[in-house]
């Protein structure tokens, strides 16, 4: 298998899974991320564990600053920033975009693969639905927490489905299970479905999944959000992996969350760090959407709210603003 140049930009929890197994493959991996944990990767190796299994990684090269990365080809460039990030990001990045450079989204929400297509070409942007949850541990050291199941790795619509597989092989043989798919919108709103059902409740209540799960009033309020998710997929002509409301509810409630127990949801954790949340690219998503095709959807609407207001009042707290 030939040897990629990869660059992840914004490495946190998810790039830094990801980038750490496509390294310990014998991939050319260079991380692009934030204090303390690059600098720990950098003297003491990535730490990766949980349901994947243990893995220490040395052959990562880090950076906190753009500007710092030599001039350099990259064959792969995975953008795992947040949503709201993106563009920033790439304008940080664009001398070390190469002509033929392939770069993918592994971010939460709508709209970041239409950013970045817009960056670079649609048959150079590819798109991963992320179906697993992790969490730095400490600086240097990851956890896979819920779900290991493959990433679905596709395009919208610009690059052959062969060069697709051809990528996700190259996942997969890393240790992180990856499948090509020629219907990358459906995981991507199937993967929006499951953050807008779990993400601004677990912030809200404080709760993990387990929590949520145990709640009869969550579980109605998770119901109303799946109806009106539904509702605005159906009017903008995306199709699901699911018919109905009710058919999504039972792997939800049966299979799903029950395999997540442990794992808090991302937007707790930026919560309580008094970092910005992705809500806008979530549930805010949803609810923006609705009103351009003159729908209602009040839940989705109100958790948008309640998280900018749980958000602010962190902030304020932490003396961040």
């Amino acid at each position: 298998m030939k040897k990629l140049s990869v660059l992840v930009v914004g490495a946190g929890a998810v790039g830094s899974v990801v980038g750490g197994m496509l390294a310990k493959a014998g991939h050319h991996v260079s991380m692009l991320g934030r204090q303390p944990h690059m600098s720990a990767i950098a003297q003491q190796g990535l730490e990766i564990s949980g349901v994947i299994g243990k893995h220490k990684v040395r052959n990562i090269v880090t950076y906190t600053s753009a500007t710092d990365i030599p001039q350099q080809h990259f064959d792969l460039i995975l953008v795992t920033t947040k949503s709201y990030d993106t563009q920033q990001a790439l304008r940080g990045i664009v001398r070390l975009i190469s002509s033929d450079s392939v770069l993918i989204s592994l971010q939460n929400g709508l709209g970041n693969m239409e950013i970045i297509a817009d960056f670079v070409g649609a048959e150079r942007t590819l798109g991963v639905s992320v179906m697993f949850g992790a969490v730095i541990k400490a600086p240097g050291s990851v956890e896979v927490t819920a779900n290991p199941e493959s990433l679905k790795l596709g395009s919208i619509g610009a690059m052959p489905l062969k060069q697709v597989e051809s990528i996700a092989e190259i996942f997969a043989k890393s240790g992180v299970a990856c499948e090509a798919t020629p219907e990358i919108m459906k995981y991507i709103w199937g993967k929006l479905l499951l953050n807008c059902c779990l993400n601004a409740l677990s912030a809200i209540l404080e709760f993990n999944y387990r929590e949520l799960w145990e709640s009869h009033e969550v579980r109605e309020i998770q119901s109303s959000i799946i109806k009106e998710v539904f509702a605005v997929a159906r009017a903008k002509g995306i199709e699901l992996a699911w018919h109905e409301p009710k058919e999504y509810e039972h792997p939800l409630f049966e299979f799903i969350i029950p395999q997540s127990f442990a794992h808090i949801s991302s937007m707790f954790q930026d919560i309580r760090q008094g970092k910005r949340t992705e809500i806008d690219a979530i549930n805010g998503a949803i609810a923006r959407l609705s009103k351009e095709l003159g729908l209602s959807t009040p839940t989705n609407e109100l958790l948008t709210k309640l998280v900018k207001a749980k958000e602010k009042q962190q902030r304020k707290r932490l003396g961040k603003d």
